[in-house]
């Protein structure tokens, strides 16, 4: 659904693509969210707010967007078992103070990816209490830059061949101690 300035523009089925203009916000949602949706028609007229809560929790510094695969150390119940694919995760340890990034190579004949079981088990077997199934595929690119480059450089090989525009990435950056 496209919403400007305070007005349903558009409503289908399956997320849009493209650039979104700055007065303009989408709104893409799933189970419950999508219910929610199916009852705005074009030319309604909305107000969006936004709100991320922490209750009793630290102030957020980062938020990262994925499907939950683990908690408390254990797989989530009902994880696909079935279905291979080139994948990446983001886990976090026990005490909060690792971060775990991972992301399988691109599609090669020896393998054929991950389901998202075996994608929860190797965040847990790398030592995550707590993870996402991020964005795979194309969608993940491993870029390093190291001490004395002057730019980054891909060092996977996403499925698709090449880079993948995408409108998100989690980055880390180490300075002199």
């Amino acid at each position: 659904m496209t919403v400007r300035d305070g007005v349903v523009t558009a409503v289908g089925p399956t997320p849009g693509a493209g650039a979104i203009p700055a007065d303009t916000q989408v709104l893409v949602g799933r189970e419950g969210g999508a219910d929610a949706l199916d009852d705005l028609a074009v030319g309604d007229r909305v107000q969006v707010r936004e709100k991320l809560e922490s209750a009793g929790k630290p102030k957020l510094t980062f938020a990262v967007g994925g499907a939950p695969i683990l908690r408390d150390g254990a797989p989530l119940a009902g994880l696909d078992t079935k279905t291979a694919a080139v994948r990446s995760a983001a886990g976090v340890s026990p005490d909060g103070r690792t971060v775990y990034l991972v992301a399988l190579a691109g599609r090669a004949p020896a393998s054929a990816g991950f389901t998202i079981a075996e994608l929860a088990d190797l965040m847990r077997s790398v030592g995550a209490d707590a993870a996402v199934n991020l964005d795979g595929g194309g969608s993940s690119t491993v870029a390093v830059r190291e001490p004395g480059q002057a730019a980054a450089t891909a060092r996977n090989s996403p499925s698709d061949g090449t880079e993948r525009l995408v409108a998100n990435g989690i980055g880390i950056f180490v300075g002199k101690h």
